[in-house]
């Protein structure tokens, strides 16, 4: 795999009791650009260190690297274009996602070849297809992002701050009044807990308004 940028610290909500923290953003930096895209996330029930998924007819891999201060540090991998070669699926995909790989019985898949023969046919894979519409923003030399989010057809909103400084990550969610028990739901996790792939955190009816 090849290395396609540096890492990042990581933190990010879905759903419950983001608004206040999407209004102080909007209300402490501009708005820089929002951009439509669509991705297809491989998920199986025991992956907590990868975050796999296609977009634009490429498959890319993000490793979980370290946990800081409740932040999670994610180093992005470049893995290939479609078609994808069956070798690079056996070596690489399927380890990432933690199952055993089945027999290949082409040299190289299209992307539909590779959804429909390799990915539709194993119970231990779930697919989401996901349509987002993201706004981007800088605040404090971070990243943030507030987006709409269609995961196979249910909509849900997120909020991210990120940056290769953990520190900066902190204060910044200290800036949009994110308190320090909140939890950091990273998409690999929350498409899970919306699939019925993963439990839901012990305190969720107690976070609900």
């Amino acid at each position: 795999m090849v290395q396609e940028s540096n890492p990042r610290f990581e933190f990010r909500i879905f759903g419950i009791n983001i608004e206040k923290a999407i209004e102080s953003l909007e209300k402490l930096t501009p708005r820089l650009q929002t951009r439509n895209m669509n991705s297809i996330y491989l998920l199986t029930a025991g992956n907590t260190k990868n975050n796999i998924k296609i977009r634009d007819g490429i498959m890319d891999i993000k490793v979980l690297e370290h946990e800081v201060d409740g932040l999670e540090q994610w180093n992005p991998y470049l893995v290939g274009e479609f078609p994808l070669k069956s070798d690079v699926i056996k070596t690489v995909v399927f380890p990432a996602l933690g199952i055993v790989c089945p027999v290949m019985e082409r040299e190289q898949y299209t992307l539909n070849q590779f959804l429909d023969e390799v990915i539709s046919i194993d119970p231990d894979l779930s697919v989401a297809f996901v349509k987002k519409t993201r706004h981007g923003y800088m605040l404090n030399n971070c990243i943030a992002e507030i987006a709409e989010v269609l995961v196979n057809g249910a909509l849900i909103y997120t909020l991210c701050v990120e940056s290769e400084d953990a520190a900066q990550v902190l204060a910044t969610k200290k800036m949009l009044g994110i308190c320090s028990d909140v939890e950091n739901v990273n998409y690999p996790l929350a498409l899970k807990r919306i699939m019925g792939l993963s439990s839901l955190p012990k305190n969720y009816w107690d976070s609900r308004d």
